[in-house]
């Protein structure tokens, strides 16, 4: 974005505007802060932004939304991000597919490595075939909250799931400087 003054006007007047509507207030220097930090995206894409925000944000705390949450807002709109939940969802339904195609012999690889760590080291295929029916409606429950606790702490996960290729397991030097020891006493 450029820093012309008229692109510092519309930004300025989308982030009061937007700030308005929660009862918040930008200091002058706070939409500073904001204008260099938002500064890689276009102004017509923070201003699709805020409108988004004002249609559908529901937290009304912070009162004014955060960058994080107009940089979320952008990526959003972009296809950049997706729902934990849903993306979780919808990994189950592929879980669930390949097990009607195949039964409880299969052995396919997951694409995602969060559902690729969980159906090899927390569920399989072997498990999903003598569960009872009822069982199954808990599996997608306890799937998803699996995969969003994933997601949730997606770097640590990602760089332990990174060490777990085809069947390795991870030496106990490496699993203490990925989590470090509490002490006791603490």
């Amino acid at each position: 974005m450029e820093s012309t003054l008229e692109i510092k006007k519309k930004f300025a007047t989308v982030m009061w505007g937007v700030a308005e509507e929660w009862g918040g207030k930008i200091s002058k220097s706070g939409l500073e802060m904001r204008f260099l930090s938002l500064k890689k995206y276009s102004i017509d894409q923070i201003t699709q932004a805020g409108s988004w925000l004002l249609e559908n944000r529901k937290e009304k705390y912070p009162a004014v939304p955060t960058t994080k949450e107009f940089i979320d807002a952008i990526r959003s709109a972009q296809g950049e991000l997706v729902d934990p939940k849903m993306k979780a969802q919808s990994q189950c339904d592929i879980v669930f597919k390949y097990f009607d195609y195949y039964g409880s012999h299969c052995d396919h690889r997951f694409k995602d490595s969060i559902t690729r760590y969980l159906m090899e080291n927390r569920w399989s295929f072997r498990k999903l075939g003598v569960m009872r029916v009822d069982d199954l409606k808990w599996f997608r429950k306890e799937f998803v909250e699996a995969y969003q606790d994933c997601s949730r702490e997606e770097p640590a996960v990602k760089n332990l799931i990174g060490c777990l290729k085809d069947g390795e397991r991870i030496s106990s030097k490496r699993l203490q400087i990925l989590v470090p020891a509490k002490r006791m006493d603490e």
